[in-house]
């Protein structure tokens, strides 16, 4: 697509980071999902969720209408900036079997985050999924107080931003906790934060619902130490505007189906 081109697409959303404060925009989230009439995985953005309609706040894989235009001044290909009040959901993901949902991202998925990587270096590729080694996966838990720096900036993200045009948005909780998991694809080690909207939303459910930051914490270590990675896990791995050349996991993927399973059954009709 042109730059500059205005183009309405159909979107089936597989993840939304966590949301990111901007001084022009308040805050916005990034999302990425696939096109339904090009299968292309896009990068989309900036979104700002929470001033969406209700009926217009999408889930994973809610299928969603939007006016988007390829983003001058972001040199990562995937990436579309999208216009806001033309964002519509027309179909639930409820919609949708499990072997729909992976036929939609298993085309996408590299042989390893090395091989990612070097795409990165060629073409300039800044998404894509990986399958983690199976039984690699350790799910890690740290104060964000006592993190290192990367896992810091996910801590300081969020902070009260004010509209001038428009109520204030009810600041979300600052995150007391950072959420990573260390691996191994294609038998190469690596370790990254999970900037996946959905773990903290998970962390702050269990909070309300156990009234007990140490009974949250035990059911994170539950369902993503051990819950999660028994169901085909696969991350979403994006680079950031500022670092193009650094991936970090933007969303966590499952199914009870394997994917390369279902692409051998699809092959096969």
């Amino acid at each position: 697509m042109a730059e500059g081109k205005h183009v309405k697409r159909t979107i089936r959303i597989l993840v939304k980071a966590f949301p990111q404060p901007s001084t022009k925009h308040e805050e916005t989230v990034c999302c990425a999902g696939v096109d339904e009439e090009t299968g292309e995985l896009l990068r989309l953005f900036p979104i700002r969720y929470r001033r969406l309609d209700k009926a217009d706040q999408f889930g994973r894989f809610d299928q969603v209408e939007m006016t988007v235009t390829k983003a001058p001044s972001d040199t990562r290909p995937e990436s579309y900036r999208v216009d806001e009040g033309s964002i519509h959901v027309t179909d639930s993901y409820k919609q949708l079997d499990d072997a729909t949902k992976v036929r939609l991202w298993a085309s996408h998925i590299s042989p390893s985050l090395k091989t990612l990587m070097d795409e990165n270096q060629d073409t300039n590729r800044s998404l894509g999924i990986i399958k983690p080694d199976p039984g690699s996966l350790k799910f890690r838990i740290k104060e964000a107080a006592k993190s290192d720096k990367e896992d810091q900036e996910v801590a300081d993200l969020l902070y009260e931003q004010v509209s001038l045009l428009e109520d204030p948005l009810k600041p979300l909780a600052r995150p007391t906790h950072s959420f990573s998991y260390e691996y191994t694809c294609a038998g190469h080690p690596h370790k990254h934060q999970i900037h996946d909207w959905e773990v903290q939303a998970a962390f702050n459910h269990y909070k309300r619902r156990y009234n007990t930051e140490d009974e949250a914490l035990k059911m994170m270590r539950q369902e993503y130490g051990q819950n999660i990675p028994q169901h085909n896990l696969h991350f979403i791995m994006g680079t950031m505007a500022s670092h193009p050349r650094t991936f970090i996991v933007i969303g966590l993927l499952r199914s009870p189906l394997d994917p390369a399973e279902v692409v051998k059954q699809q092959s096969l009709f």
